[in-house]
């Protein structure tokens, strides 16, 4: 088998993947939001809700993921990128899960500009970008490098 032909392959491998994983998290967001509307609970909406776009990130990042452990070496963190963009884009993901829950006691820093702001449906949209930049960029800081 030729390049082009493995590598075509392998992106419509992961296409059928990206795709499941979509349609298949998709339908549950939609059952946890009919339950939680039947019982009043929406924390486990909300955990999923903001989970899953950083599950989405990470499955993103397979090609990548493959390519560095497919390469010799060991494995290494970049922990400033992890800190200066992962951390702030996760925790914008995770500020509905936070608020809600009443995990912290305080104020959470510019959660109230986030839901106030952007109001019901932009917070939403920007805990799913944010969801997503963060597990790509968290899973993509793992790399290998020869000693």
């Amino acid at each position: 088998m030729n390049l082009s032909l493995k590598r075509a392959i392998r992106y419509l491998i992961f296409l059928v993947v990206l795709s499941g994983v979509l349609f298949i998290g998709l339908k549950y967001q939609q059952h946890l939001f009919k339950l939680s509307r039947e019982t009043y609970e929406i924390k486990g909406y909300l955990l999923f809700e903001s989970s899953f776009p950083i599950f989405l990130g990470m499955v993103l990042a397979i090609p990548r993921i493959l390519q560095i452990f497919s390469k010799k070496g060991h494995l290494k963190v970049n922990w400033l990128r992890i800190i200066i963009l992962g951390l702030p884009f996760l925790y914008f993901a995770i500020i509905p899960i936070l608020y809600f829950s009443e995990a912290v006691k305080i104020d959470l820093p510019l959660s109230k500009l986030v839901f106030g702001y952007f109001g019901a449906n932009g917070s939403t949209t920007l805990n799913t970008i944010t969801g997503v930049i963060a597990g790509y960029i968290i899973v993509t800081s793992f790399y290998k490098r020869a000693d």
